[in-house]
């Protein structure tokens, strides 16, 4: 069985390392503080393999996710400057958002290879979405190794870089504005006399059904809306009014925001 690597277990390293080791693969983690550590390997049940020193990792993981912030790239591979190294290439995996291709290239020999990446925080759970685009000429083995160590986390695609903007802003920050949604009906659920816990569960299912009827039946999310909106009924009195409000308009304005704030996050880290 292959080993994964794993530089820094914050809040995404540590639900991505969740998903990889409940596919059955072993690791090696490296954290700043030893606690974290210890904490994820009591979450999932098990012994996980942390790594004393970053040569025990570098030299016998198969993959290695970097699981910290675009502006401590540089720092950490100055740490393994004696570990990285032409002779010895090894493939990457990025959770950074905003650092391209390119600028993850910079950070090691032409030999080795990245896998770029954009998840979201329902890989915590086995519902997330994660796109990637890889180095050029990366080894199929090595990307078939990343895809099967992911099985657990959620739905894992390949999509253009040129579109990762744009995912960063739709499947990136898109849960924040459904937990929005939920807390929205919610509120309204206990004005009317529900309980908080009721009300929350009544949104939270309606939210987690919905999303099933179009992933389960591929039918176009309209069609679905009008198979529920009876005439004269109150489904179709909530779409309209919902609509007059701006619903439809307020959602597309979230996205787009996110995905230009994205860009110019880009744009950034580019200088």
């Amino acid at each position: 069985m292959p080993t994964i690597g794993m530089i820094g277990v914050g809040n995404m390293g540590s639900a991505i390392a969740k998903a990889i080791l409940k596919a059955g693969y072993s690791m090696i983690l490296h954290n700043r503080t030893q606690e974290k550590l210890a904490d994820l390997a009591e979450q999932v049940g098990a012994d996980v393999v942390k790594s004393e020193s970053l040569d025990e990792l570098i030299n016998e993981s198969d993959i290695i996710f970097i699981g910290v912030k675009p502006n401590q790239f540089g720092t950490i591979f100055e740490q393994l400057d004696d570990l990285v190294i032409e002779s010895k290439p090894k493939t990457w995996v990025s959770m950074a958002a905003g650092l391209s291709i390119a600028q993850l290239e910079a950070f090691t020999p032409a030999s080795h290879k990245w896998i770029r990446t954009m998840p979201n925080t329902p890989v915590e759970i086995g519902e997330g979405y994660i796109a990637y685009c890889t180095s050029k000429n990366t080894d199929d083995e090595k990307i078939t190794l990343f895809e099967k160590s992911l099985q657990y986390a959620g739905i894992v695609e390949a999509i253009p870089e040129s579109l990762f903007n744009a995912v960063t802003g739709l499947a990136g920050s898109s849960p924040a504005f459904i937990y929005q949604l939920i807390e929205a009906m919610s509120d309204v659920g206990v004005e009317y006399g529900l309980s908080r816990e009721q009300s929350r569960k009544m949104a939270s299912q309606a939210v987690k059904g919905a999303s099933s009827m179009v992933i389960e039946t591929g039918m176009h999310p309209g069609e679905l809306k009008d198979k529920v909106t009876s005439p004269n009924g109150t489904t179709i009195a909530g779409v309209v009014a919902l609509e007059h409000a701006g619903f439809k308009s307020a959602i597309n304005k979230g996205v787009t925001a996110a995905i230009n704030k994205s860009i110019q996050m880009s744009n950034k880290e580019k200088k």
